[in-house]
């Protein structure tokens, strides 16, 4: 660590805070301090006040006058429309794989995915952050399939909220096996060109967060949200 230490910049240590904020290691309303930091990474404040004026500009923290700094609040507002607007768009990207896309090609990769998917889950100790890459590859599949590879970097942007909404339902439920099951199903429909299954299918797994999370987000979780009046 100690050698580590000596080489590291404002880049790597805004890489590690926001790879904590997106895992939940910091949670949302969590106070943060730029001593606490420069002590465990053993330098001085100036990196750490760069990397935490890069994690406010991009929303991850909110530096309050007089009271310090705390990773922000997950906006449920603002993630049910993230859910909505990726519904729209991959309903959109399927429509446009049966129409025109190569079939084949993309359900083979899909297989790969979801074969990468259960050796993962196979692991004793699998990760929200390492299933929600894989997760997540899955869905970019249908953006590459039609050449709307950026309209997908469009929805990774919205991160700030939605991942750490996703990762907080899979650790709080560490439904592996369902989610699997979900995307296996939606393949299959895809191959059997089953537009309104897939509708249901797509559906049901972009909000089944919302339902799963739903008691837990006005109990144990409550703090960790923006509250409107």
């Amino acid at each position: 660590m100690s050698g580590y230490a000596n080489h590291i910049n404002g880049v790597d240590i805004y890489n590690k805070l926001k790879d904590d904020i997106l895992n939940l290691r910091l949670k949302p309303g969590q106070m943060i301090s730029e001593n606490e930091v420069a002590s465990i990474y053993n330098v001085s404040r100036t990196p750490i006040k760069t990397a935490f004026l890069r994690l406010k500009g991009e929303k991850y923290i909110e530096i309050i006058p007089q009271k310090g700094s705390f990773i922000t609040l997950l906006d449920m507002k603002f993630i049910k429309d993230i859910i909505y607007m990726r519904f729209v768009l991959e309903m959109d990207m399927i429509n446009n794989i049966l129409d025109n896309a190569n079939l084949d090609k993309l359900a083979a990769a899909l297989e790969d995915n979801l074969a990468a998917q259960q050796k993962l889950i196979a692991l004793d100790e699998v990760t929200p952050s390492a299933f929600y890459d894989i997760d997540s590859a899955f869905h970019y599949a249908l953006f590459e399939a039609v050449g709307r590879e950026k309209m997908w970097d469009v929805i990774q942007d919205c991160q700030v909220y939605y991942t750490r909404f996703r990762i907080l339902d899979t650790l709080a439920t560490s439904r592996y096996q369902e989610l699997h099951r979900d995307h296996e199903d939606i393949l299959q429909a895809l191959k059997a060109g089953d537009r309104q299954r897939l509708r249901t299918l797509v559906f049901d797994h972009l909000h089944g967060n919302l339902r799963r999370l739903a008691p837990k987000i006005e109990g144990e979780f409550k703090n960790f949200f923006v509250q409107y009046d």
